[in-house]
């Protein structure tokens, strides 16, 4: 008896010889089409992956810290050697002394980041958030010699300080609230030497960047999108953020401030202006 069955549409005799051949040549096929499918899979997920590498090629993190955060929670930051400038942000309330009641204050550090790490190359700008009020910022080297002393109003920025040694530096303003005399508003910059045995740890909380120009700021969570419409028009870009509860705790059960941390290659004044316009919108101001 013989068994019919249909290949391609075409009958063929089971106990043809050449069944085989046919029934090959349809596994083979199959076999190339499904691999040539996952070929195409392949490729398209490497292309993706690589677009996306080179979209974030401009900073990364370490894998165990958020950039953002960190700041936030333990107040420092180590700068990529590559960075020419960093602006420190005296950000709103920051002359608020802690041993006052919690409501008078926003964010946990009078400077944020209230410790910074920088290589000699960097230079090191304030500017001031602090709405209604002059900030003064001294600077001291590790022997307390003055070394910086500048006057800031509202929303206005120092002239960039340039370091040319290595060690601790410490800034400050004395009777910065009248309701607590004894708080000092404090923050520190470590210049990093080029001696390999530093005591300083410059990878820990790093992070690695393609721009010139660092900064911080600290807006409403709420109005996010509308800020940051501002900051890709004049060119700085958002590299994290950071939701958070202030001090106050205004919010009903949520998060209400955010920490922006941007990057920019365009001259510093641009960055400058864009905090600027900025700052001035904030509700608090």
């Amino acid at each position: 008896m013989e068994i019919s069955i249909n290949i391609f549409g075409s009958p063929l005799n089971q106990n043809h010889r050449l069944i085989h051949l046919y029934q090959l040549t349809y596994f083979l096929a199959s076999a190339m089409k499904i691999m040539k499918y996952i070929y195409s899979v392949m490729f398209a997920t490497m292309m993706i992956l690589l677009t996306a590498s080179t979209f974030n090629y401009s900073f990364s993190q370490t894998p165990d810290s958020n950039l953002a955060s960190n700041i936030i929670n333990n107040k420092e930051l180590v700068v990529p050697k590559n960075v020419k400038n960093f602006v420190i942000l005296i950000p709103n309330e920051a002359h608020e002394s802690p041993e006052l009641p919690k409501d008078q204050r926003l964010i946990n550090q009078p400077y944020v980041p209230q410790n910074l790490v920088v290589h000699p190359s960097t230079k090191i700008v304030w500017f001031a958030g602090d709405v209604g009020h002059m900030r003064k910022v001294i600077l001291e080297d590790e022997n307390s010699n003055k070394i910086f002393n500048s006057i800031l109003k509202f929303n206005s920025a120092s002239k960039a300080l340039p370091f040319n040694q290595s060690g601790k530096f410490t800034y400050f303003e004395t009777k910065a609230n009248k309701d607590d005399p004894n708080f000092v508003m404090k923050g520190s910059v470590t210049v990093t030497g080029p001696e390999p045995n530093s005591s300083i740890d410059v990878s820990k909380n790093s992070l690695k960047s393609n721009f010139d120009t660092l900064s911080v700021i600290m807006i409403p969570t709420k109005d996010i999108n509308k800020h940051a419409k501002i900051l890709n028009e004049n060119s700085l870009n958002i590299l994290d953020q950071y939701s958070f509860k202030d001090l106050r705790q205004t919010a009903g059960g949520g998060a209400n401030q955010t920490l922006l941390v941007l990057g920019s290659n365009g001259p510093i004044d641009t960055t400058i202006s864009t905090l600027k316009k900025i700052t001035s919108t904030l509700p608090y101001s």
